[in-house]
């Protein structure tokens, strides 16, 4: 399992993968369980976090985001990116990882994108936080 994480600032959120509404709920259940407000599913969010992780899929490479001005109307923004076998590898992994789980567990953020993609057997994700501005 390979996961990074990045800080800076496709389908609509109802066409939500199996994959990535598993991944979504174990986020709001972490966020739950740390006395967190759930994360609102972000259609725009979601599309480009899956267009992003079938960017990575393709290189077989994890890496960032290299442009957030594209996303609209944030204080603050957050992505974790990861490659792994299973949705709950994937999650137990980023939650393992203090800088993964910062952003998963910040409680500024009020939105996350979700984007999963397989790949080889493997699931290529990408979870971006938001805080509007």
């Amino acid at each position: 399992m390979m996961v990074t994480t990045g800080l800076v600032g496709a389908p609509t959120a109802s066409a939500v993968t199996t994959r990535e509404g598993k991944l979504l709920d174990r986020v709001n259940s972490a966020r739950t369980a740390h006395g967190l407000r759930p994360l609102r599913l972000s259609a725009e969010l979601s599309s480009y976090a899956r267009q992003h992780s079938r960017q990575m899929s393709a290189q077989r490479a994890l890496f960032h985001t290299s442009n957030f001005g594209v996303i609209c109307c944030w204080s603050a923004i957050a992505e974790n990116v990861g490659v792994a076998y299973s949705v709950r590898g994937l999650h137990q992994a980023l939650m393992g990882s203090a800088p993964h789980r910062a952003n998963i567990l910040d409680p500024r953020m009020r939105a996350v994108g979700v984007g999963v993609v397989e790949s080889g057997g493997q699931l290529w994700a990408t979870q971006i936080f938001r805080k509007p501005s």
